[in-house]
């Protein structure tokens, strides 16, 4: 007899929604849910929460292993283009999502010239996410990027033997990118600058051999965690609640966008991927429920959870 499956949803941008200012525009068939939940606090990042559902041990450290996914077989890091931003005593790091094409090649080979004494190639993986490939990795620590959103970057400066070349080469990287000519046209458009390059995923990661049976989503990063894990990666699109199958499913939603109609697209996921899971929980259908909000916590589900008459 075939296993009933279990389900585990990912929702980011829902922690903003889960604040206690914002609660009561949640919906109401999913506030009722959430209080028959059993729930598990914790600050991980959408980066961060993937890779330990892949994982086999438990992540640890400042870093993430996000190098060796997007090269793999290739010693390299993170390069990614960002923009520090000088508030009062203390730089702020905010991501670049709207690079062109031209502007990347262009950038790159500003950049490419104060790499060649680490034996460093920069390469793009796509256009806002770059790598440098390496012959040889160095003795540095660092921390991950997708930590450091909006947040101060004096504690998460490269550590390490190799600290003080690292620490340089940021430096003449910020001082060619100063007034470079895509910078001031990016200004002029009211764009964010890219400054410098934030260096990163190097952390260590033993992939799950057997973490998923069917994986569904659209994001790239999704997709590399389940080819190193050889995991059947499907587009969202393909879910479909009443055709399950066996086994553990992941299903990763496309982050609730709080400037663009979120109580509405908040609503429309809680109907048509919420709900009838709840149902299927009701009639024992699936053995298990979780939704995992990024940057907030985990609700877990079992079938008789669902039932709780003292928590209508």
């Amino acid at each position: 007899m075939a296993e009933k499956p279990s389900v585990t949803i990912i929702w980011p941008g829902l922690a903003t929604a889960m604040q206690e200012i914002n609660q009561s525009l949640l919906p109401e068939e999913l506030k009722k849910l959430l209080k028959k939940s059993h729930f598990t606090a914790n600050d991980h990042t959408l980066e961060k929460a993937l890779i330990q559902l892949f994982s086999a041990k438990p992540l640890t450290g400042a870093d993430l292993p996000t190098s060796a996914l997007r090269n793999p077989g290739q010693l390299s890091l993170c390069a990614d283009p960002c923009y520090l931003h000088a508030d009062r005593d203390r730089l702020l790091l905010f991501s670049i999502n709207d690079l062109t094409m031209e502007e990347g090649t262009l950038l790159r080979e500003c950049i490419q010239p104060l790499l060649n004494d680490f034996d460093a190639q920069l390469v793009p993986n796509d256009l806002n996410h770059w790598s440098i490939w390496l012959e040889n990795m160095p003795d540095i620590s660092l921390t991950a990027l997708p930590s450091l959103i909006g947040k101060s970057v004096a504690s998460a400066l490269p550590g390490g033997q190799e600290q003080n070349a690292w620490l340089r080469l940021n430096n003449e990287i910020q001082m060619a990118l100063f007034e470079h000519p895509v910078n001031q046209q990016r200004q002029s458009a009211g764009k964010l600058p890219v400054n410098s390059l934030w260096f990163w995923g190097k952390g260590d990661w033993q992939p799950s051999a057997n973490a998923w049976d069917q994986v569904y989503g659209d994001s790239a990063l999704l997709k590399l965690l389940s080819s190193a894990c050889y995991v059947s990666f499907n587009s969202l699109s393909e879910w479909k609640p009443d055709q399950l199958g066996s086994g553990k499913q992941l299903l990763l939603l496309p982050e609730l966008d709080l400037q663009n109609d979120w109580q509405q697209r908040l609503q429309l996921a809680t109907t048509q991927q919420i709900l009838p899971l709840k149902q299927k929980l009701r009639r024992y259908q699936i053995q298990q429920l979780r939704l995992i909000i990024p940057q907030h916590g985990q609700y877990q589900w079992r079938c008789w959870d669902v039932w709780k008459p003292w928590t209508l």
